[in-house]
């Protein structure tokens, strides 16, 4: 975000528990993080900001629409909201065993970690419809494909797989969990051979407070 709008726009994110910036954000004047619980009021005056990012974030929230509600709140008259989420049920492995994956892939989209306030993994396709019943005009509708052809450690394919791994052993989903070994050896045979790919459909809103 700092690389995309400059280093004179202030820029402010939002934690529910705090962590410590990176050290270039650490050291930019312009950059500040406030600790606040996204279920309630936000701790900023009415019409505070210009712009606001939401990613990966709503399908934790029970109340969706007083969320939105609090956004349109805090920025001011004609001030967009870039609204964003993957849909996790609609996430693409290429493995050799197609109906493992697809259990595999639709457990990990409803499962709720210990931190959620809510689950939802089909949020992406939900998001035009949240936005019509919002405070907000639609603006734009997009949608981006996250592609991944190895299964590099740290790579984005990797990542999610290890992803759906915790999710079905902390679920206790004792026969599936057997099968995780198995799974995850045969992703990385595939991409040995070049023939592994990984995709996962991210949508996006763009919002906008009326400007009266």
């Amino acid at each position: 975000m700092r690389e995309r709008v400059g280093p004179d726009v202030e820029l402010v994110g939002v934690e529910r528990e705090m962590k410590p910036l990176e050290p270039d954000l650490a050291v930019d004047a312009n950059v500040r993080a406030v600790t606040a619980d996204l279920n309630g009021p936000l701790p900023f005056p009415d019409a505070t900001f210009e712009a606001a990012l939401c990613h990966n974030t709503l399908e934790c929230l029970p109340d969706k629409q007083a969320f939105l509600g609090e956004a349109a709140r805090l920025l001011v008259p004609g001030g967009h909201l870039l609204l964003s989420h993957t849909d996790f049920d609609t996430v693409v492995f290429n493995a050799s065993d197609i109906e493992l994956t697809r259990r595999l892939v639709h457990i990990n989209a409803d499962t709720q970690e210990a931190w959620m306030d809510a689950s939802d993994g089909t949020t992406g396709r939900k998001l035009v419809a949240i936005a019509r019943r919002s405070p907000f005009e639609l603006v734009a509708s997009l949608a981006w494909v996250v592609l991944d052809t190895s299964f590099a450690e740290g790579g984005v394919a990797h990542m999610a797989a290890r992803g759906i791994v915790a999710a079905v052993r902390r679920d206790q989903q004792g026969e599936l969990a057997a099968k995780l070994g198995e799974w995850i050896d045969d992703l990385q045979s595939l991409a040995e051979r070049g023939e592994f790919l990984f995709s996962a459909n991210d949508y996006a809103v763009l919002l906008r407070k009326p400007p009266t």
